[in-house]
């Protein structure tokens, strides 16, 4: 995804051959402009984005520099080759915006949490590793979704898909902080297999009291190695809604969490989640608040 990982450094790219003229041959120049397609532009870092641009006209062309612009661009989301349609030059540059949820389902709400992954390959994760959407307020509580594409260490078949919500602590809230009686869900969206079909979800609904010591619950075993595929988009895309239910909102502002539990029931049958880790609710002494990775 670098840019360096595309061919090494500038420096290792091929050098155009000067002629008597000073003109680089053909030949090289081709060379050249086949490695600049490969370029993930919309993904470089700032850094790696201005030391290809650095690289100065012989390399680093206008072409290449509209194509370029035009794919950081439209990573802001200003709306695909559609909004750039009376703009010639760039309409055939921005690649058109690929939807990653299913045609019919409707926006997150104030309560949900949507977070979509690439998931081309089922070997592109190793057990264990983490990936956390950006965090969402709702009420006093800050909760993000947090997946683990290959599943934990704890016991589960390799492969599976692991889901938690996860609690990001913040510096306002006191120091023994808890929501008590949070009823959360969480989904997996899963796409028409055909064209009589609409979408389809896997969802699974918990109760549980967010706690400077409980910070996540979820299921290790959301999705079954054997489900995953069947679960991703067109794309390559893994689609999931967390979710508190409106009958526990008073509960998510903390002049009013310390409401005596309830014990909502939850759905007949259904197995009750857990924490990312099952082997200690102890969180770790070093590391950044909310980092629940297995051994928190």
């Amino acid at each position: 995804g670098s840019f360096g990982s595309i061919g090494g450094p500038l420096a290792a790219m091929p050098k155009p051959d000067v002629g008597g003229a000073g003109s680089p041959s053909p030949v090289a120049c081709d060379d050249v402009m086949m490695l600049w397609q490969h370029v993930r532009w919309a993904h470089l870092s700032a850094a790696k984005f201005a030391q290809a641009i650095s690289s100065g006209q012989r390399l680093f062309t206008p072409e290449v520099a509209l194509e370029a612009m035009a794919a950081r661009a439209a990573r802001l989301d200003l709306g695909g080759n559609e909004a750039f349609g009376s703009v010639t030059p760039l309409a055939c540059l921005v690649p058109p915006r690929r939807p990653v949820l299913p045609p019919g389902v409707p926006p997150p709400t104030s309560t949900e949490i949507d977070f979509c992954f690439h998931f081309s390959r089922l070997d592109m994760y190793n057990c264990g590793d983490a990936l956390r959407s950006p965090p969402t307020r709702i009420g006093d509580l800050v909760l993000r979704v947090l997946v683990f594409p290959a599943g934990t260490d704890t016991g589960v078949a390799r492969g599976s898909l692991s889901v938690f919500l996860e609690a990001v602590p913040q510096a306002n809230w006191p120091r023994d902080w808890e929501f008590a009686n949070i009823r959360y869900a969480i989904a997996c969206i899963r796409w028409p297999k055909g064209s009589g079909e609409t979408w389809a979800a896997k969802r699974k609904s918990d109760l549980w009291t967010f706690k400077a010591n409980r910070l996540d619950r979820g299921w290790h075993d959301f999705l079954t190695p054997s489900e995953v595929g069947q679960y991703l988009g067109p794309d390559n895309f893994m689609c999931l809604r967390g979710s508190l239910e409106p009958e526990c909102l008073q509960r998510t502002f903390l002049t009013n969490s310390q409401v005596a539990h309830g014990g909502y029931p939850g759905p007949a049958g259904e197995a009750a989640g857990s924490s990312a880790s099952r082997r200690s609710w102890a969180p770790r002494a070093t590391g950044a608040p909310g980092a629940g990775v297995p051994g928190d």
